[in-house]
């Protein structure tokens, strides 16, 4: 005999097979449909590559498109915002970078970069090269530093925006040279890169990953790396230190996050994919050339990272004196 709760049941079980929205959503495998990349900065930049090559491996290892969607706007924080106010599913994600950590640090944020955010894996690293263009009439960074000291506030600088990982990081280099530079905020670290080989600014600070084909192709020229170690791919670069600028590391890493609250089966697969897609002959081929350290790693690993790094640009903003309007 067929009871009511039996019943029931068989409806459910019936009804979800002809209308598979109505399935409850534990039982639903993720993914089934479409998942979004948000980059919070303009196409074309470093982490946008980063995003489209993450996004198109897997795509391929899900079986389920992943688009990327560009949301730019006040250094990062406008596509932030989206993403840790969106639905904890899985299925819209925020392409961080190390930009995260300093907008916490410069400017009060409509979210809370720790609470609201759920860590999944640490992509890449890779130190920050200063580039000014071709023609410029700075061949080296004494040159530069002569120059900026002989005529404080007249050298101009370019970044992804107020509060970017280019904008702290020269803000703290200059403030370690001790020049004073124009910061020249763009929506995205592609357009300013453009304005430094055009001759419109004078320099600016970028990963190693984007800068390195500009800077061996001779369209830009790169005065010194952060870190204590030259690159092998660019292994004519000076760093900083050899160029007596000592303790001067600026990171530009890429991670992968979501809101809070997304279930932990959905984190671990995710980390789980991004970590393979991370050891893959292929992803070492196409970033590890050019300098870029892949790293993966567990979500409590990117999170220590976030929160160190939080705590750093505000020790930097404090002794800059830098005000974010």
């Amino acid at each position: 005999m067929i009871t009511r709760r039996q019943s029931l049941q068989w409806a459910v079980a019936s009804a979800a097979a002809v209308w598979p929205w109505l399935a409850p959503a534990q039982t639903r495998k993720y993914p089934d449909r479409p998942i979004k990349f948000v980059v919070p900065f303009a196409a074309g930049g470093g982490g946008d590559t980063v995003a489209r090559f993450l996004a198109q491996r897997l795509s391929e290892r899900v079986a389920q498109p992943v688009v990327v969607e560009n949301r730019v706007g006040a250094g990062g924080s406008v596509g932030a915002d989206f993403v840790l106010k969106s639905a904890p599913d899985g299925y819209t994600l925020l392409n961080m970078s190390s930009t995260y950590p300093i907008q916490a640090a410069v400017t009060k944020l409509p979210y809370d970069p720790i609470a609201d955010m759920q860590p999944v894996a640490m992509i890449s690293r890779d130190p920050v090269v200063l580039v000014v263009g071709s023609k410029s009439p700075f061949k080296n960074l004494a040159a530069l530093i002569a120059a900026a000291q002989k005529e404080p506030g007249k050298l101009s600088y370019g970044s992804a925006g107020v509060g970017s990982i280019a904008h702290l990081g020269m803000e703290e280099l200059a403030f370690i040279m001790g020049v004073k530079l124009i910061h020249v905020p763009y929506k995205g670290s592609s357009q300013a890169f453009n304005d430094v080989i055009s001759g419109s600014i004078d320099m600016m600070l970028t990963s190693a990953t984007f800068g390195a084909p500009f800077i061996k192709s001779g369209r830009v020229l790169g005065l010194g790396v952060a870190g204590n170690e030259r690159m092998g791919h660019l292994a004519d670069l000076p760093t900083f230190a050899e160029q007596g600028i000592a303790d001067y590391n600026v990171v530009d890493w890429k991670a992968l996050a979501g809101p809070k609250g997304l279930p932990a089966d959905v984190v671990a697969l995710l980390n789980s994919e991004i970590n393979a897609i991370l050891r893959e002959r292929t992803t070492a081929t196409k970033f590890e050339a050019d300098g870029t350290k892949l790293v993966g790693g567990s979500p409590e690993q990117m999170m220590d990272i976030i929160r160190a790094d939080i705590q750093r640009w505000r020790r930097v903003v404090e002794k800059a004196k830098i005000k974010v309007e």
